[in-house]
């Protein structure tokens, strides 16, 4: 006969405990993951598209920090960008949740390391469509988030579990995402010329979260992961700072925050794996060299 302790109080840390050590039983009808990343993609392509029909006074907020004055203007689209990005890790929560390898547990603390890419691509494209003209360029536009939505969706799903079927290539369109959004967001934030106390923490904490998304597959230790990449945020929110007081035009200032971007991120891909030595680090070297010959070629203002 299993025991029950008479007392309420024990009951109750007892089944609090069986709550979080015993296994999730897998459910009677195993939702397919393909339906959710539907609905969410639908939804959020919905909401790009209802932020384009409404408008909000702005509202500028001014406060001091560190003996001088800074100002953040609220608009409409940052508004929406910042409600659309929490339906977007919302919704990928609901997508990850699903898969086997988190079904066998209730503990899924981790499943924020996930919501960094769709974020992303929502709040670039809540920034992006009220530029492009109006008519079929929009439409299209718009059509071209959804996809790109579905397809990290679809990619996140099949990087869960290293190993199984299709992880290599959705790893790699990962990664071409998430360098492609830290370009988009480093120039969003750049060219804003705003307080490098304001720039640099938004840069760094783009920097933390696109880092985790990146890394989170090299090693299966989350905490180490999320040390690593709060180190490259910390890095590239002072090389903002330093940029900041140097001035180059947007393009010339995000391409150079990229170049940090990758090259902190393989670095610590190579440290993690335990593969850092002076061969890597003298290919590192090189390609850094030749990047900022490229930049200063190509790169207004250099």
């Amino acid at each position: 006969m299993r025991y029950r302790p008479a007392n309420l109080w024990d009951q109750l840390l007892l089944r609090w405990y069986e709550f979080w050590e015993r296994p999730a039983e897998p459910p009677s009808t195993p939702v397919d993951y393909r339906d959710r990343v539907s609905v969410v993609t639908w939804l959020l392509v919905f909401g790009l598209g209802l932020s384009l029909l409404y408008n909000l006074p702005t509202a500028v907020f001014t406060f001091n920090a560190l003996g001088s004055p800074i100002s953040i203007s609220l608009t409409e689209t940052s508004v929406a960008a910042a409600f659309l990005a929490v339906l977007a890790a919302t919704g990928t929560d609901s997508i990850i949740r699903i898969h086997p390898r988190f079904t066998r547990t209730k503990r899924r603390s981790w499943n924020w390391m996930f919501w960094a890419q769709p974020m992303a691509l929502t709040i670039i494209s809540a920034f992006v469509l009220p530029l492009v003209p109006l008519g079929l360029f929009r439409v299209l536009a718009l059509l071209s988030s959804g996809v790109l939505l579905a397809l990290s969706f679809f990619c996140l799903y099949a990087t869960v579990e290293p190993g199984q079927a299709g992880f290599r290539r959705a790893r790699f369109v990962l990664d071409a995402l998430a360098y492609g959004s830290a370009l988009v967001l480093f120039l969003f934030v750049y060219q804003t010329r705003t307080r490098s106390l304001l720039s640099g923490s938004l840069v760094a904490l783009t920097a933390i979260l696109l880092a985790v998304e990146i890394l989170r597959t090299t090693v299966g230790k989350p905490g180490l992961v999320l040390t690593y990449s709060a180190i490259i945020g910390v890095i590239l929110g002072q090389a903002t700072w330093a940029l900041n007081y140097w001035r180059l035009p947007g393009l010339t200032g995000g391409l150079l925050l990229l170049l940090n971007f990758y090259l902190l991120v393989g670095i610590a891909q190579q440290g993690l794996q335990d593969r850092l030595n002076r061969r890597v680090l003298l290919e590192f070297a090189i390609f850094a060299v030749m990047a900022l010959i490229l930049i200063s070629l190509v790169g207004p203002g250099f």
